[in-house]
């Protein structure tokens, strides 16, 4: 289980990368999200959530026309852009609830995947939260096999090699997750020095 230091800091670095935004945006690829990268698959999804229309709870028709006019907007624009297409709006409780539910279900599929997940340096698993978040379960099963290769024997130095993802990632947000495997390929070496 993710401690509540590593659930602290996965928020942090979320909202760091994807953003913390209460009303819904096109993401990179043209979905339809909200909060810290957050995708509503459909409409039904959007329903699903508790936005509010000032205080009050919004209703489904409310949501609807939130939905449909953000998605009818161009993608590749900042989340702010799509706030003049709204009118909604979801609380920072509840982005924070969808925000430790990932995490969750997250940790889930990794120690299905990896596992060690749980014995991996807290460095490691922040940083396989990180890729995952990103890329998703699917694409870390099929399409990195160098890097899950290295991750499960534990070779660190490779795995950071491995790690970076591409456009639209940015420099910093590889360096970050490199750095994590590093620090932990250099803590290792210094475990075996007697």
């Amino acid at each position: 289980m993710a401690s509540a230091i590593e659930k602290a800091t996965l928020r942090a670095k979320m909202e760091k990368y994807e953003g913390k935004v209460s009303h819904m945006y096109l993401d990179s690829k043209g979905f339809v999200t909200v909060g810290v990268g957050h995708l509503l698959k459909d409409l039904a999804s959007a329903q699903k959530l508790n936005f509010k229309n000032g205080n009050a709870r919004a209703s489904k028709g409310e949501i609807r026309a939130d939905y449909e006019a953000v998605k009818k907007q161009p993608k590749n624009r900042l989340a702010s852009f799509y706030k003049k297409h709204t009118s909604l709006q979801i609380s920072a409780f509840d982005i924070d609830l969808l925000t430790d539910n990932h995490i969750d279900s997250f940790e889930i599929e990794l120690k299905r995947l990896f596992s060690d997940f749980s014995k991996y340096p807290s460095e490691v698993r922040l940083a396989l939260f990180d890729i995952i978040f990103n890329v998703g379960m699917t694409d870390l099963r099929n399409n990195w096999p160098k890097f899950t290769k290295a991750v499960k024997a534990k070779d660190w130095a490779v795995a950071a090699k491995e790690s970076n993802r591409k456009y639209p990632i940015s420099a910093e947000r590889n360096n970050y997750v490199r750095g994590l495997f590093e620090s932990a390929a250099k803590n290792a070496k210094l475990s075996l020095i007697p």
